[in-house]
């Protein structure tokens, strides 16, 4: 089972300038040349004519049925990303000065990735309230093509605008990262939406519990950092889908991985000393067998 469901860890993008990072589409052979720590993440690949206007109209008519302004000429590039694993249409609009003023992304088979209004919008009436942005919200993302259930997050964004976001969720269980955004500017104009939707693995079939992972994590945190990790405390234990990073491995991975896996992510609270280095760790445990996937640091 598959769903877009109100949001319970915010996407993996940050508000507008983040919307230019999602991870929706197909791979293209990554594993053959993949993303290095330090270059760039993308690179052009051909793209026939007839799949080029096809993109430049399609990105046209989503202009239209948002609000984007489609500008006078359009370009379009296809460009795979090494980094996100996926290959996407980008389709930039430029006014009569020759300056972008907007970009939509588009997957291969025409869904929409990303679409964002370049530059300030100077606001053309009040600024709307949490109730109404999410309306708008619901409204433009069914614009764009896109299906969304449930009760969204609806937060106030930067330069008084809104934020609506829709988690994924697959089989009751949240996707780090993956869902559906929409920011507005104040008085409801459209300013961004971004689509995030990767593969996930097999759930395993005999999950380990939440206190094998537990323990496991507390055995973990004794390995790393000695006597130090009584500083440690684990603060919460969840289930959910993750992207494999490599975070405390010697010679991690460049990049996260293509497929999603199901993991147990425990939250430890720094105190102490230890206090002074980091705030809290987040250490992700393969759900079937307790293997280290990766996590992040707080410091």
């Amino acid at each position: 089972m598959n769903r877009i469901i109100g949001l319970r860890r915010i996407l993996g993008l940050a508000a507008v300038a983040g919307l230019c990072v999602v991870s929706v589409g197909v791979s293209t052979g990554q594993s053959a040349d993949p993303f290095v720590a330090g270059g760039r993440s993308t690179r052009p690949v051909e793209l026939a004519a007839s799949q080029a206007e096809a993109a430049k109209a399609h990105a046209r008519e989503l202009s239209v049925a948002l609000g984007l302004s489609p500008g006078v000429s359009r370009r379009v590039e296809r460009l795979d990303d090494r980094f996100e694993h996926r290959t996407y249409d980008e389709v930039t609009s430029l006014d009569s000065t020759g300056h972008e003023v907007a970009i939509v992304r588009l997957e291969t088979d025409g869904t929409v990735a990303m679409a964002v209004a370049l530059g300030w919008q100077p606001g053309r009436g009040p600024r709307i309230d949490a109730s109404a942005a999410e309306r708008r919200g619901r409204s433009l993302a069914r614009a764009a093509g896109l299906s969304v259930d449930g009760q969204p997050s609806v937060r106030a964004a930067g330069a008084g605008g809104w934020s609506i976001a829709w988690s994924r969720v697959v089989d009751g269980t949240p996707v780090r990262g993956d869902g559906v955004r929409v920011t507005l500017w104040p008085d409801g104009t459209f300013h961004g939406l971004a689509r995030t939707e990767r593969r996930v693995a097999a759930a395993p079939a005999q999950p380990i519990a939440s206190g094998a992972a537990r323990e496991a994590a507390e055995a973990w945190a004794a390995g790393r950092y000695g006597t130090a990790a009584v500083d440690l405390r684990v603060a919460a234990i969840e289930r959910a889908w993750v992207a494999q990073n490599g975070a405390f491995a010697p010679n991690g991975l460049d990049a996260p991985a293509e497929t999603l896996r199901l993991a147990w992510v425990v939250r430890f609270d720094a105190s102490g000393r230890l206090a002074q280095r980091l705030r809290s760790i987040e250490l992700w445990l393969d759900a079937g067998d307790g293997s280290v996937l990766g996590g992040d640091v707080a410091e």
